[in-house]
């Protein structure tokens, strides 16, 4: 997996020249599989002052790769008495979804002798976490009495921004002023109010606030703004494991599924299943609009399948079923031989821990937040990974 760190620079240029407010970075499931240290290290370095991860792990990784700026933990885990420790020990910043979590913190952070700087999640209408309106509205006395906790931010998340339609968006976005409104009147303010994820940011600037949250839009995957030009970072490639000429009527993978109508030259690559190559996140149809919709691509790619594979820009096709390490493409009459790269789409989110990260780039040569070039820090953590040395993942 190739992450060229130039391309990443230039969209967080793009996206700071955008925003009027500060950028919060969501490097959460290891920066979107480009490797949270190095890619977190680099934004910092860009100017990037405030980070968010999902888990109390991801935020300790950060903190023990160097990492300094502020750095808030979406999902912490209260009842794990070790999770508590390390919010303390990394000075990470815990969301409160619950009267319950913030009494927790509240007992840990007296028996600290250190309050604890929070962010509230209000549920506006996604119905994940958080409190709902109703419920944080009756506990703000209690909240106000909990003398551990220091509240620094409040922020809610819209569960309908990637559709054209705004209208749900906007009736969370005033859900939210309304509920941090009220908040205000019973003498709970808050200095930081968000909102705004990477789809939100872009296509509803009323969304903004006091801060907007970027995390796919760094990878530069499509841009839903014109104002905001965006460049795909990364790139998987491949090389060829062995080339070979099947005959006529050669079955191809398991269960038969493949069968050549011709004597046919192929190339087997050693990517399969197991690196996340072919893998793709499940279409949860609850509506049938949806279901309808997922049937009907599936029906297409059964005829016209999505070109996975390319050898200097030119589609391979692949042919039966894709196993666990292992791919089979049809290579025609191209020039292909053992050794040869070949390009493959792969998300990086569902890229295998084992796929080597290189940064690519002259940016790649530059220092990370420890000072450290990004090549030196892969080779240390391929080092420990030999001898057992305890050092930050990268991957």
């Amino acid at each position: 997996m190739e992450i060229d760190l130039d391309r990443l620079k230039d969209n967080v240029q793009s996206l700071q020249s955008y925003f009027d407010v500060p950028i919060m970075a969501v490097i959460k499931q290891n920066a979107y599989g480009l490797g949270a240290l190095t890619v977190g290290g680099f934004l910092e370095q860009l100017g990037i002052g405030f980070f968010a991860v999902t888990t109390v792990a991801e935020g300790a990784e950060l903190r023990q790769g160097g990492m300094k700026s502020p750095i808030l933990v979406f999902a912490p885990l209260y009842n794990d008495s070790a999770q508590l420790e390390q919010l303390w020990e990394y000075r990470l910043i815990p969301a409160v979804y619950s009267l319950e979590a913030a009494a927790i913190l509240n007992e840990y952070a007296l028996k600290a002798d250190r309050s604890v700087d929070v962010h509230l999640k209000i549920d506006s209408g996604m119905g994940r976490m958080g409190f709902s309106p109703e419920e944080l509205l009756s506990s703000v006395k209690r909240l106000k009495e909990l003398d551990g906790l220091v509240y620094k931010g409040v922020f809610t998340h819209y569960s309908n921004a990637f559709e054209k339609d705004m209208d749900y968006t906007a009736v969370q976005r005033e859900k939210f002023l309304n509920v941090v409104a009220e908040l205000e009147k019973q003498g709970l303010a808050i200095p930081l109010k968000y909102s705004a994820n990477s789809l939100a940011a872009l296509k509803f600037p009323a969304t903004h606030m006091d801060m907007v949250s970027i995390g796919s839009a760094f990878l530069g995957n499509s841009t839903v703004n014109p104002a905001v030009p965006l460049k795909r970072v990364y790139r998987c490639r491949v090389k060829v494991l062995q080339v070979r000429s099947l005959p006529k009527g050669s079955y191809v993978g398991y269960s038969n599924t493949y069968r050549t109508k011709q004597t046919t030259r192929v190339a087997v690559l050693p990517i399969g299943y197991t690196d996340g190559f072919g893998v793709q996140k499940k279409n949860d149809a609850f509506r049938f609009a949806d279901y309808l919709r997922e049937q009907y691509h599936l029906i297409k790619s059964f005829f016209r399948p999505d070109n996975l594979v390319f050898f200097e820009g030119r589609p391979l096709k692949v042919i039966g079923k894709t196993s666990l390490q292992l791919t089979v493409v049809d290579i025609g009459g191209l020039p292909v031989k053992p050794g040869d790269i070949v390009d493959v789409s792969l998300s990086p989110l569902f890229a295998g821990a084992l796929i080597e990260r290189v940064y690519m780039g002259a940016a790649a040569a530059e220092t990370d937040a420890g000072g450290m070039p990004a090549s030196e820090i892969l080779a240390g953590v391929r080092e420990a990974a030999v001898t057992g040395t305890p050092q930050p993942k990268t991957h």
